[in-house]
């Protein structure tokens, strides 16, 4: 009976310290709660770490000491285009732990997980553009992603696309109702079945009600 009461009073401690630790890594997360302990694993706490968790591991190890820094918010951790900060609605790596959200808990994604990513992010929105703009798409030539920017001064259905220099259509990037704003987004080079597509010369375009942009950027392998 003593050795059951000792074995339980351990597993109780573990137990608690488990849970004390899941809880007190999803409180150092900026917007943590959108997927909880899916942030840092790949099937809920305990299970093994996707790639953000295995960042944070590298900076932390078992300690739960803070980790969250411009440093790791500038790392793409899964490899998707976007990196943690994008990812998580604080671009900068600014927020601390008590604060509130940053950003729009709407369009968080999970930094450890490359089929969960922005479509579409507004980088400046307390600038209000006087037109529509198509900016050169960077880097370019690219492989495998490039960023495509925009900006949009009212409030208007968008889309981004990309054509073949024969005018196929090869992708939808961005078909969506957007308020004005400044806005990225990235063509990771495959098409509308996801498939990845050749070296050659691509049009990539800005088109809503009334206007269409049109710019070439060249996929180089």
């Amino acid at each position: 009976m003593k050795k059951f009461l000792i074995l339980f009073s351990v597993l109780l401690v573990f137990t608690l310290t488990y849970v004390s630790s899941k809880s007190t890594r999803v409180t150092q997360i900026p917007n943590g709660t959108k997927f909880s302990c899916n942030t840092c694993h790949t099937n809920g706490g305990g299970s093994s770490r996707n790639a953000f968790g295995e960042a944070v591991e590298g900076i932390t190890g078992t300690s739960l000491t803070e980790f969250w820094s411009p440093a790791l918010a500038a790392i793409d951790s899964d490899g998707d285009g976007w990196t943690n900060g994008q990812e998580l609605q604080d671009s900068t790596g600014t927020w601390t732990t008590g604060n509130a959200a940053p950003g729009d808990f709407s369009l968080v994604t999970n930094p450890g997980d490359p089929t969960s990513h922005p479509d579409i992010t507004s980088v400046a929105e307390n600038e209000v553009p006087e037109s529509f703009i198509l900016y050169d798409n960077y880097p370019n030539p690219f492989n495998p992603t490039t960023t495509i920017k925009f900006e949009v001064p009212e409030n208007s259905i968008v889309k981004v696309e990309v054509f073949s220099i024969i005018g196929e259509l090869v992708k939808t990037l961005v078909d969506e109702e957007v308020p004005e704003g400044i806005y990225t987004t990235k063509w990771n080079a495959t098409d509308l079945t996801g498939n990845h597509v050749g070296s050659g010369i691509y049009i990539y375009s800005l088109s809503t009600k009334n206007e269409r942009i049109s710019k070439k950027m060249i996929l180089l392998k």
